[in-house]
């Protein structure tokens, strides 16, 4: 307490100078911040199965391969088909693999499995809009006893004769360091690049330094990479997050063999475009726009009666008051210590939780669900609490403890392997009761008789 004290007179001191800079810090913050962009969330709904696609790219070119995520989300209690998800047709597409992710947790109510699909699309498919068809999945809802099926979404993909894009080594710098921008065309052998466009590329407000062309042939795909060596000097302008701006490339595509003819005429060829994505490039540091002049010494400075009050006095009153009021908080702690402590109160142990939990399994099945499912509540918080007495941790982490890891905590393998069996097969049927929308008498009784087994195998030292 006494240098908690000592460093709030100090800031009390120091409190009226920064008062009055506050709101000047708070434009500057308010100049320099960009807007965010914020991106739109897929929205679970109520179905029981749920499938969403994502795709890395809607364009495509010969001999290069997509990756299709699909990601299939479903409800506890649900359980989900799964074979064959590895040969569905997805044609014209072709399969060249698939990953299958393991089962993970979403949230309290849902479940979810990740599958990536690698595509590719046969290179005698000419230019246009092709789709990747929907699949279905089958499921059955065990809580309901119903069945059902669930389709993915097409995705419309485009194929193109010419793919471009940009890359950066990194988008933060300061003021002078050196950008790596990777320029990669590719393109199909009949398509025709305008150099004389290519050449006359400018990265305003950067500058080019250097510059390497290297050509590649990847079966019928021409690749050129053309790496630049960038770098900013100098912030013009007003906007102060400078970007890397889309690059135009010409192309025409060659209508006969002779191309050499079609070339004396320009007049036959029909130029085509194909844009990158600018990429805003953040300055780490920013020069301050206003530049102050320095000064000469002066003479000593004399101040107002009211700067004095308020740069002085009034900090020093406050100050004070705060002494005082933390120097009666001081004597109350002190006072708390030397008066004799209240008995801490008795830890449950293990035989008294066991009692509570055989008494609400006393509780039979009545067929209302609102009295049914206050029965499950005490039993599942007195079930937990039994456990969690036996594993030595608290109850409330006992009752906080997610289902898949609860038995984490039992790190000194109290439970034998049956025990911890029975013990999460116990939790995940309370689950399902409790977050069900009906409760029968097959599965309370069936959830009765697991616990009445955990009693019987924790009672005899399993």
């Amino acid at each position: 307490m006494k240098y908690i004290g000592i460093c709030v007179f100090i800031c009390a001191i120091f409190w009226g100078d920064s008062f009055f800079h506050a709101h000047a810090q708070e434009q500057e913050q308010h100049q320099t911040q960009e807007p965010a962009e914020t991106g739109q969330e897929l929205a679970l709904t109520d179905k029981p199965l749920e499938i969403w696609t994502f795709i890395d790219d809607y364009r495509v070119i010969t001999g290069k391969t997509l990756h299709l995520t699909v990601q299939v989300m479903w409800k506890l209690g649900v359980t989900v088909n799964l074979e064959g998800v590895d040969k569905v047709d997805l044609s014209p597409f072709r399969v060249e693999g698939v990953t299958i992710g393991e089962r993970q947790i979403f949230d309290n109510e849902h479940d979810y499995i990740v599958i990536t699909y690698a595509l590719s699309l046969p290179s005698d498919r000419k230019d246009g809009i092709y789709s990747i068809p929907s699949f279905s999945l089958s499921y059955r809802d065990e809580v309901d006893k119903m069945e059902g099926m669930a389709n993915s979404p097409p995705v419309a993909i485009k194929k193109v004769p010419v793919l471009v894009e940009g890359k950066v080594d990194k988008d933060v710098i300061t003021i002078g360091d050196h950008i790596s921008y990777a320029l990669t065309i590719r393109h199909e052998k009949h398509v025709k690049l305008l150099w004389e466009n290519i050449e006359k590329l400018t990265f305003s407000p950067f500058e080019v330094l250097e510059k390497d062309v290297e050509k590649l042939t990847e079966g019928n795909i021409e690749k050129t990479v053309i790496n630049y060596t960038l770098s900013l000097y100098e912030l013009g302008g007003k906007k102060k997050t400078p970007e890397i701006p889309e690059l135009t490339i010409l192309y025409y595509v060659e209508s006969s063999p002779q191309s050499d003819r079609g070339k004396a005429d320009s007049s036959h060829i029909e130029m085509k475009e194909v844009k990158t994505v600018a990429i805003p490039i953040i300055l780490n540091s920013l020069l301050k726009m206003v530049d102050v002049p320095l000064e000469g010494i002066k003479g000593p400075m004399l101040y107002s009666r009211k700067y004095s009050f308020y740069h002085g006095y009034l900090p020093m009153g406050l100050g004070v008051v705060l002494l005082f009021f933390l120097g009666v908080a001081t004597l109350r702690s002190v006072a708390k210590k030397l008066s004799p402590a209240a008995p801490k109160p008795v830890a449950e142990t293990p035989q008294i939780s066991l009692e509570r939990l055989k008494n609400v399994l006393t509780s039979s099945f009545t067929n209302d669900d609102t009295a049914d499912r206050e029965n499950i509540h005490r039993i599942n918080k007195a079930l937990r609490a039994y456990l969690g007495t036996l594993m030595g941790i608290s109850n409330e982490m006992a009752q906080s403890a997610t289902t898949p890891g609860f038995l984490r905590y039992d790190t000194q393998k109290q439970f034998s392997e049956e025990t911890s069996t029975a013990i999460q097969t116990v939790l995940k049927q309370l689950d399902a009761i409790i977050f069900g929308k009906h409760i029968g008498r097959e599965a309370f009784d069936k959830m009765q008789q697991g616990i009445e087994e955990i009693i019987t195998r924790t009672s005899h030292g399993s």
